[in-house]
This record gives C-alpha cells, structure tokens and sequence, in this order.
C-alpha cells in the first residue's frame, strides 16, 4: 500500500511528488515539526529494522517528528536540529542541517547520514521541511561491537536501564563510563528503559553540539578514532594492557 499524505489542504503538492520519487526514506514536516508525508522508502527502511506500525506512515502522520525519539536528551537535540534547519541556520544548500546517526541491527552496523532541508513558499519563506536518511556505511555489528551475553538485570542500576539512542548499547551500572552490545536489548528495550548518548557517540556523531554538520575529513577522522579505540572489556574480564 502507498503510502498517503496527511488529509488536509497544504501547499506542499511539488514537495510530496518528489518525496514521493526519492529512493531515499524521507518525511515532510510543517515548521513546528507535524510529519505530513511518509514515502515508501521510509516505510520499508522501518520494516528492514523491525519497526512497529508506529514506525510507518500509520502511525507517524500528524504525530510530531521528535517526539517519536526516545529518551529527553534525544528529543531535546533532534528539536534543535529542526529548528536550525527551520531558520535556514545549517552550512548546507539553503541552511540545510546534516546529522550523522546510528542505525544498528542484530546483524549490521550502519552509520546513517539524515538531513533537514528547507522546503520554500511562493513568498520565499519556510514553509516546510523535508528529511531524508542516506545509509553511508554498513559493516558487521560484531566488528565495530562485539555482542555481550547477559539478562537485562545485569545492566539494571539505580537509574534502571540505560541505552544509548545512538548505537544502543547499554550502560554498566557498576562502572558508567563503559557501554556493552547486548543483542536482546538491542531489539527490544524494556518499557522503562531510559535513552540517553553514551560518550563515544556524543564524540563521533555531536562533536559540536546538535546541528553540527562534520565534514568528511571529520569523519574519516572519527572513524580511524573508533577503529583505534580499545574494545569494551566483557563483564568480569580484566581489560587487556599493553605491555
């Protein structure tokens, strides 16, 4: 089934047509962020991922774009980023914004690319907004994080359980600093769950805050970092130490 725009009167028509066309998942939102047109590509990239009709065009359209993202440091930064775009404050084409993210799954590890583009009146004003999300890299998971074994409880700590929204490891109670893949977790955080960045994905994809646009050498730079930083020490297991 197509999917279909938001029933109400918007000057938006050319905007939908070329969502509708583009290979890339994308979304049409109105400058306060109500999501008014979800094209097919966005809705298969939700069912390659697992996502719930929530995730697709049934359950997206009229809600507000960022608060469908888990977690208050989440929502608060995406909000940022829409408003950026919103007043054309990016370093991109017509102030576009570019936000580097994660996408992971059991198997795959994918850095995903997501910018926010003005869409224009007659008038010359914002009227709108298009997103689109580019996958720019997919690698094993296990290469970029080695999958940890363990029940829930094991990273269960006074402030419950802890995910990165990012690339959604989860956080050791007992030392905070350290963030494990856990596969179960991965697919189905528990309800109480509490979303929030770990430090290496706020290093990698929020150098400079929401809105911040790295540039490619940036990136590259970022991702040598990640090859070169030591592997998270399994629960139990003395780190290893160069002698």
């Amino acid at each position: 089934m197509a999917a279909r725009p938001l029933q109400q009167t918007f000057p938006f028509a050319d905007e939908v047509r070329l969502l509708a066309h583009a290979v890339e998942p994308a979304l049409l939102l109105d400058r306060s962020g109500v999501i008014l047109f979800v094209n097919e590509a966005w809705e298969r990239f939700a069912r390659q991922n697992g996502g719930s009709e929530l995730a697709m065009s049934r359950g997206l359209l009229g809600s507000r774009w960022f608060d469908q993202i888990a977690g208050e440091e989440p929502r608060r930064l995406h909000r940022l980023l829409l408003e950026r775009a919103a007043r054309r404050l990016g370093p991109g084409r017509d102030g576009s914004v570019m936000q580097l993210n994660e996408s992971n799954t059991p198997e795959l590890a994918r850095l995903v690319a997501t910018e926010l583009r003005p869409v224009f009146g007659s008038d010359g004003e914002v009227t709108s907004l298009s997103i689109f999300h580019r996958v720019v890299r997919e690698r094993p998971l296990a290469d970029v994080y080695p999958p940890v074994e363990g029940l829930p409880e094991r990273w269960r700590g006074d402030r419950g359980l802890v995910q990165c929204s990012c690339c959604r490891r989860v956080q050791r109670p007992e030392e905070p600093a350290e963030w494990d893949l856990s596969i179960p977790l991965l697919m189905a955080p528990p309800g109480d769950t509490c979303f929030a960045y770990c430090a290496l994905c706020l290093a990698l994809h929020y150098p400079g805050g929401a809105g911040a646009e790295p540039e490619a050498e940036a990136e590259a730079e970022a991702e040598a970092e990640r090859e070169a930083s030591p592997r998270p020490t399994p629960p139990g297991e003395a780190p290893h130490r160069s002698q």
